[in-house]
């Protein structure tokens, strides 16, 4: 399964693959372990939502310096 929040997915740390399985059944819960389909790496649901997170942080930020540099009207 693909962890995304609109267009910003989530990749594996070591490997950068985007596909995650979830170890345990039952619902997706902020502590579920889940294995990365690329490399077997083990990751906390809540670093890969951290991930999405500090993505859209940075992107947001590159979007105020990108409008603090047009010329003003």
């Amino acid at each position: 399964m693909e962890i995304r929040i609109g267009d910003i997915v989530a990749s594996c740390e070591r490997c950068g693959a985007k596909d995650f399985a979830q170890l345990a059944p039952g619902p997706l819960r902020l502590a579920s372990d889940l294995r990365c389909g690329g490399c077997g790496t083990t990751v906390k649901y809540l670093a890969l939502l951290d991930q999405i997170g500090e993505e859209a942080m940075r992107r947001a930020n590159e979007a105020i310096d990108d409008l603090k540099k047009r010329p003003k009207k």
